[in-house]
């Protein structure tokens, strides 16, 4: 179904990020892996029944057997599309030839098990965070609260001095490795700095309802409701309008 056009030009990204969704839905659904939508792309869907009309990148996620078998198989049943496991620590689905000179993606997150223990959370989370820092190519500091800025630079520095496949071989180790606990919590160790922290029940990660989603039916958690509140508060509120920007134009052009 074709995007109506918005007053951010995002007409064109979103109609290829829609397209490529499309076809992760169909070998998902094909296949027998659940996913859910999840971050703002859930939250559009339920605020806008599609996309944030500022969002120019779209995110799933898989809990961590469903997430294997994805990696495994979609680029084996996906012509046009497929995964790259090294552009940053979040497996991505891009196209396999540049659209309009970019590469469109979209971030395919997963939920770990992680220890009950604040003290080995914390311990795991800033490794995580220091190693998300390490493996930036360049750091936008104006989009952090100033009080992650001085840590921002000084971990960018440090991780210039170890190869990315090192970098990126830690990072896994260490979402899978350190802290599993009994598999009661879990928490998701690829997301940004702002959610790698956010722990939760294991029963969040079952279950989920088709919503309409850009005229077509994607796959949201049935806890929708209480994910977007701890993430968003009042969800269903606009953000400021200086806040309604797109994110991720640098990141498609050098994928």
């Amino acid at each position: 179904m074709p995007l109506q056009d918005n007053a951010y030009g995002m007409q064109q990204i979103q109609q290829t990020l829609l397209d490529m969704m499309v076809e992760v839905d169909r070998v998902c659904r094909a296949e027998g892996i659940e996913y859910t939508l999840v971050g703002g792309t859930m939250l559009g869907a339920v605020r806008h029944q599609g996309f944030i009309p500022w969002d120019d990148d779209l995110d799933i996620v898989f809990r961590r057997e469903m997430w294997l078998r994805f990696l495994e198989v979609f680029p084996q049943k996906s012509a046009d599309y497929t995964v790259t496991l090294t552009d940053t620590w979040v497996p991505r689905v891009v196209p396999r030839q540049p659209i309009n000179g970019e590469f469109p993606f979209i971030d395919l997150f997963h939920y770990e098990a992680i220890s009950a223990s604040k003290k080995k959370q914390a311990v795991k989370v800033f490794a995580l965070k220091t190693l998300q820092g390490m493996l930036k190519d360049k750091v936008d500091t104006s989009a952090y609260p100033k009080k992650y800025r001085p840590l921002l630079i000084g971990t960018r520095a440090l991780g210039m001095l170890f190869p990315k496949k090192w970098k990126l071989s830690w990072y896994r180790h260490i979402s899978e490795k350190w802290a599993p606990g009994d598999g009661s919590l879990v928490h998701v160790p690829d997301g940004d700095f702002r959610v790698i922290g956010r722990v939760q029940p294991v029963e969040y990660t079952e279950g989920w309802v088709d919503m309409p989603f850009e005229g077509v039916m994607l796959r949201v958690s049935q806890h929708y409701d209480a994910l977007l509140t701890r993430a968003y508060g009042d969800y269903m509120t606009l953000p400021p309008e200086d806040k309604r920007r797109p994110a991720h134009a640098n990141q498609r052009k050098k994928n």
